[in-house]
């Protein structure tokens, strides 16, 4: 519990539950899974909460369609990252007096074409009005391969994976709250809930990267009692817009990865072993993960910088928000200062495993 409470947020969470009694039918222990998984006989399900409403406040999502699209999006996420399919989703939609029928009409299109694309439908829900635009939306599903897939369960020699090309989230963030230059429009993240059919099957563990690569890894870190490595040419699992965009900014490419508003990709690692046969799977169904690194038993995230295997202090990245007060300058200020550190800190040979 430590561990967990060193990052703000596990730290808040903790508190929130402390006087919750646990259900005897739930699989998950807090922080373990991004759905609570509840078994009923012999079927397993899946349900998940997750609202938009801070992303809308700061300006980060602004188009009515976009704001649509993710709040399913989102919980679809959480469902594909333990092997889900989805029955479908229950939304609460908060709507000013002064939001427009037209921007009615857009928002519920974006619902409507993410449950299109993802073959859920919505179920129900709850409509009021309020000052601000707030959406939630609970999205439930059944699992269906035998094994369990959820945060736990990797161990050292596993080979790290993603999805997906990696940053588009994070720099999506830089041009919309920090540069205002609207040049990431195409934003448009997918829940990847075909690919969880595979992964679901051979994975030892899996986290979806709502909250950028870095949080994800030193949450499955904490979890796990493990460290993760980075491959040497961990650029190429970058987004080549996601890269571009930072190289014309003079960002650092690997912060890509330290801010937290992913691409909602799935992270998962593979046992050695399995590892033949999960590719072969893979292949035959069309889906090309993305290889990304090994776990390692150090308990540390490591990347290589500069010329130096460089462990990352994950604490720090994953609490800066908070501590920052919501003041995005500030934060990418501090983000920036850190990098400036890492390629000062002297040449050191760090355990490699």
């Amino acid at each position: 519990m430590y561990q967990l409470n060193e990052i703000l947020e596990n730290k808040i969470i903790n508190n929130l539950i402390a006087e919750f009694e646990r259900s005897p039918l739930q699989l998950n222990k807090p922080h373990e899974s991004d759905a609570e998984i509840i078994k009923l006989g012999n079927l397993k399900l899946a349900m998940t909460t997750d609202s938009i409403s801070e992303e809308i406040t700061t300006g980060l999502y602004d188009d009515p369609y976009l704001i649509g699209w993710m709040i399913v999006t989102v919980n679809i996420s959480d469902l594909a990252a333990v092997g889900t399919t989805p029955i479908g989703i229950l939304i609460s939609e908060i709507i000013p007096k002064n939001f427009s029928d037209e921007k009615i009409k857009e928002l519920q299109r974006g619902i409507s074409d993410a449950c299109k694309a993802y073959d859920t439908f919505v179920l129900g829900g709850d409509t009021n009005e309020g000052e601000n635009l707030i959406l939630t939306g609970t999205a439930i599903g059944i699992i269906k391969n035998e094994n369990t897939l959820s945060r736990v369960g990797c161990k050292p020699g596993d080979i790290i994976y993603s999805s997906g090309r990696l940053g588009i989230g994070n720099a999506y963030a830089i041009s919309r709250l920090i540069t205002k230059s609207n040049s990431l429009l195409n934003y448009k993240p997918t829940a990847q809930i075909e690919s969880c059919k595979i992964i679901g099957k051979h994975a030892s563990c899996c986290m979806d990267t709502s909250d950028g690569l870095i949080a994800t890894f030193d949450q499955l870190m904490r979890l796990n009692n493990v460290g993760f490595k980075l491959r040497e040419d961990w650029e190429k699992v970058i987004d080549e817009n996601a890269l571009k965009y930072s190289r014309n900014l003079n960002i650092p490419p690997w912060l890509l990865f330290a801010g937290q508003h992913g691409e909602f990709e799935l992270i998962f690692t593979i046992p050695k072993a399995l590892n033949k046969v999960f590719l072969e799977e893979a292949l035959l169904t069309g889906f090309e993960p993305i290889e990304l690194g090994k776990v390692i038993p150090e308990k540390k995230v490591k990347i290589p910088l500069y010329g130096k295997m460089m462990p990352i202090d994950t604490a720090f990245i994953r609490n800066l928000p908070a501590e920052t007060k919501g003041d995005i300058n500030h934060y990418l200020e501090s983000l920036l200062k850190y990098d400036s550190g890492l390629k000062n800190t002297p040449c050191m040979n760090f355990t490699t495993h």
